[in-house]
């Protein structure tokens, strides 16, 4: 497989849309506040979403940012009286980090869609039949494909985004009989990739319901990251070891003597990587700094009944 079809990310328009459809049936922490801006004192309202509304970005006009703090998460939010909330994988050992950050983001759109319905969809994913399926399907080896094979020569994710179009993700059936029992699979639509320097959108295609799939750096200290805890990648300019997470939230704090936004991730290390001493040693999400991001990938998904 050595060609991929990047699609188009969701228009500015849809995220409204969205929002004007799901607000009302919705609990989340809204930022609530109007902000004046201290240049031009020209008065902006919080920006609508569908799962929260968000403080306005800056000033249109002087170019001022607004530097109020703020953090929310989707497994915070409840759509119809639903959790948003889903499991935290674990890839263990393996260099599956692109797979099980995808799976993650897929989980969380897979509730999020079962959600504006009333429906709690929670079936689990066979992960290790779709390792399996991937390097039967590509001729690669997840995690070790030919440099020359990837996007930009390091990034593998949209290989795995054709493989989950073309066939889809299994949903485990327990005991079923799978020689008469046809397995379900939950495939993407499409798959899309957003520049990780445009921060304001990436916020609003978190807050309008669409989780996604980023890269960062990682080095030495990133195992010893507690829950809550933010991260500060290297600073080299190394892409091709990057990690993949799930983007979940975002926020906006002080990185240093700099206001910045940051971004709420769930990891896929297990259920108590990132422990916290509160939790009983279980771990939970970090923080990064929206500046160590090297990479966004969103998608959608499939007509599913799963």
């Amino acid at each position: 497989m050595g060609s991929w079809v990047i699609g188009p990310a969701p228009e500015i328009s849809e995220l409204d849309e969205r929002a004007a459809l799901y607000r009302d049936k919705r609990k989340a922490m809204d930022y609530v506040s109007n902000w004046i801006c201290p240049g031009c004192r020209k008065e902006y309202e919080p920006i609508k979403n569908m799962l929260v509304d968000l403080p306005p970005f800056g000033c249109v006009d002087c170019g001022l940012k607004n530097d109020a703090a703020y953090e929310w998460k989707i497994t915070q939010c409840t759509l119809n009286g639903i959790s948003l909330d889903f499991k935290t994988y674990d890839q263990k050992l393996e260099p599956h980090c692109t797979l099980y950050a995808i799976t993650a983001v897929i989980d969380c759109t897979r509730r999020l869609e079962g959600a504006q319905k009333g429906f709690v969809f929670s079936a689990p994913f066979d992960i290790n039949e779709m390792v399996e399926t991937y390097n039967k399907r590509t001729g690669f080896k997840l995690g070790n494909e030919p440099q020359d094979k990837l996007y930009e020569t390091y990034d593998n994710c949209p290989i795995v985004m054709e493989v989950l179009k073309s066939d889809g993700i299994a949903i485990s059936i327990g005991a079923s009989d799978v020689t008469t029992t046809p397995v379900p699979r939950l495939k993407i639509r499409s798959y899309f990739r957003v520049d990780p320097k445009d921060v304001l959108y990436i916020t609003r295609l978190l807050a309008g319901g669409f989780p996604v799939v980023a890269g960062i750096r990682h080095g030495f200290l990133f195992n010893y990251l507690s829950d809550g805890q933010y991260y500060c990648a290297p600073t080299c300019e190394n892409t091709s070891d990057a990690h993949a997470v799930a983007l979940i939230g975002c926020g906006v704090g002080s990185n240093g003597n700099k206001t910045e936004t940051f971004y709420k991730v769930r990891n896929s290390h297990g259920i108590k990587a990132h422990s916290h001493y509160q939790k009983r040693e279980f771990g939970g999400d970090f923080i990064v700094w929206s500046s160590d991001v090297t990479d966004v990938w969103g998608l959608y998904l499939a007509q599913h009944e799963c």
